[in-house]
């Protein structure tokens, strides 16, 4: 039988920890004058707490603790109070001794009150009480925004199938499990047709409406141990477990385009669309993400140029000039560092009570001599699991830190903001290559903040936390960023050593349309405040925007409300227009 909960049950349950059988009966008394009923169970020793925590059925809101107990120390019961009731229970320490640095190193091991034997009075007693239902009902509150935003960071807003991050995972995971198993399997990318015609003929509301349903229909006909996912716009894709054949995968991805060829009734309207589907399959097209991902999309855009609507990945294809070959594209990239190529555009980081410019975030830019502008995140994905990694993570240092060097005086001493993946974290000498570009450069470490997602902290959190630990110990500072965009816990930030939030832009251009948004920074500003953590918004595009979040107390944002992120040699003119206007 499951414990029960405050929450449950409305009921206050307390324990009474203290070998003085008058000292407990007294504790007792003034827990019965509460205006709120409270089930006391006692116990006078150390083995008969462990004994309440582990044989009751209830879950107990708060623990009277003395710590002088005949069969040992009373704080020892900490960890199994912890591990028996939860977190969310509060400890008060009744003793008969102590002092102010003993009551200072309870509350350090987690006890909520501190109240003398010599002075204790129902009053206080009450207040205890008073003041520890507050902190559960906030822990409850937490719990769920962490749930809440968890659930969101995992799904897609419009549709509620797992979003692109889940569905890279979930393939990497599928990727793992052929390594050890054998177990085949197909990728299916998946593009709507016509999906632009009913956007622009009936408008994006009904549009909307139209994703809803094909969700509907894709996630329903697929089984259990499928993944089907919306990338982004009419994207989708899914994993198929277990097809060995392309016979099989083929008739699967042609029942989905028939399913996607019947009628949509929305109201009053009734649309036809359809589908191109492209497929991929895990051993026969590749055994790796990247690989297997990049297949499944050129089949896919055959698939749109045709008459088949189900295509099968063919490797004597021609290649696709849409970026999709990882390999070729990493040969280009090596080749745009070797000539100078890439470009670093700095956008402005700023307060937003006074304008006063807080800093830049660099970001990554190249113009392909041949296909012109590729999408930085299209590159930065073929860049993060190759051996390239190291090379263009170490010249995008030089090169924001020479421009550093030259910016005009008043920003001179700015700090600038570098992404890295998380993958440069496990390579050991890491910290130490970066420290020398520093000192090559002339720029102090107490310039530079690293920005990091979510994911990045999750995925191997022992050696994340070994290498910010030792980058924190130089004065160079932690961003998260894309804050609720990833697998968002609330752990990490207090495990590792972050001095910056930057919020998905996400919650912010929809600030003041929804009410999870606004509460989002609400809370997001008072954490951070008490932690001393700078929070910035990202997406601030209007004044409307602006304002709401001056309203809200979040000072510092950037975003295309600002400025759109800016070739170096514009920016000392960006910076006077600022400085004349602010």
């Amino acid at each position: 039988m499951e414990a029960l909960s405050i929450a449950e049950t409305g009921d206050i349950y307390a324990l009474l920890v203290d070998d003085d059988d008058v000292d407990r009966e007294r504790l007792a008394r003034m827990l019965k004058r509460y205006r709120r009923p409270i089930h006391i169970a006692e116990a006078s020793s150390k083995s008969g707490a462990l004994a309440e925590l582990r044989e009751r059925k209830v879950r107990f809101s708060f623990i009277f603790l003395d710590f002088k107990l005949d069969d040992g120390d009373g704080r020892e019961l900490l960890p199994d109070i912890w591990e028996s009731v939860g977190a969310d229970c509060v400890v008060v320490a009744v003793t008969g001794g102590g002092s102010e640095k003993t009551a200072a190193d309870a509350i350090k091991l987690g006890i909520r009150e501190y109240l003398s034997k010599v002075d204790l009075s129902t009053d206080k007693v009450s207040s205890a009480i008073d003041e520890g239902l507050k902190w559960i009902q906030v822990q409850a509150r937490l719990r769920q925004a962490e749930q809440d935003l968890l659930h969101k960071s995992l799904h897609d807003a419009l549709t509620d199938l797992p979003n692109r991050h889940v569905f890279f995972d979930r393939l990497e995971q599928f990727c793992m499990i052929h390594r050890r198993k054998s177990d085949p399997f197909a990728v299916l990318m998946l593009d709507l047709d016509r999906f632009k015609e009913v956007n622009d003929m009936r408008g994006h509301v009904v549009g909307d409406r139209l994703l809803v349903e094909v969700s509907r229909r894709l996630a329903d006909s697929v089984r259990e141990a499928d993944t089907v996912a919306r990338l982004g716009g009419d994207e989708f894709a899914m994993i198929l477990h277990g097809v060995h054949s392309l016979e099989v995968a083929q008739a699967m991805a042609q029942k989905v385009v028939k399913l996607l060829e019947q009628p949509f009734a929305l109201g009053a309207d009734v649309l036809r669309i359809g589908a191109s589907v492209g497929i991929a399959l895990c051993p026969q097209h590749g055994q790796d993400p990247n690989t297997l991902l990049s297949r499944a999309d050129n089949a896919m855009y055959r698939a749109k140029k045709g008459i088949d609507k189900a295509v099968i990945y063919d490797e004597l294809e021609p290649k696709s000039s849409n970026f999709t070959d990882r390999l070729m594209l990493l040969g280009d990239l090596e080749l745009a560092l070797d000539r100078g190529e890439l470009d670093w555009h700095w956008q402005p980081k700023i307060d937003l009570r006074d304008g006063h410019i807080l800093g830049f975030e660099v970001l990554a830019r190249w113009q392909h001599r041949k296909f012109g502008n590729v999408p930085p995140d299209v590159f930065i994905a073929a860049v993060e699991p190759s051996p390239l990694l190291p090379r263009f993570t170490l010249e995008t240092f030089n090169r924001v830190f020479s421009q550093l060097a030259r910016l005009p005086a008043p920003a001179l001493e700015a700090r600038v903001a570098v992404n890295i993946s998380a993958r440069i974290l496990e390579y050991p000498d890491f910290v130490e290559q970066l420290l020398a570009v520093l000192r090559q450069h002339g720029v102090q470490p107490g310039q530079l903040t690293l920005e990091l997602t979510e994911t990045a902290l999750i995925a191997n959190p022992v050696q994340a936390r070994r290498v910010i630990d030792a980058l924190a110990a130089e004065g160079i500072e932690l961003s998260i960023d894309d804050f609720g965009a990833g697998f968002t816990s609330f752990g990490y930030l207090r495990d590792f050593a972050i001095k910056e939030i930057k919020i998905d832009k996400s919650y912010i251009i929809t600030l003041g349309q929804n009410q999870f948004d606004l509460s989002l920074v609400t809370s997001l500003v008072v954490f951070c405040r008490s932690l001393d953590i700078r929070l910035v918004a990202e997406g601030v595009e209007t004044t409307d925007c602006w304002q709401r979040l001056l309203e809200l107390g979040c000072h510092c944002g950037q975003g295309y409300g600002i400025s759109r992120p800016m070739p170096f040699d514009d920016l000392p003119a960006w910076l006077e227009q600022w400085r004349q206007r602010h």
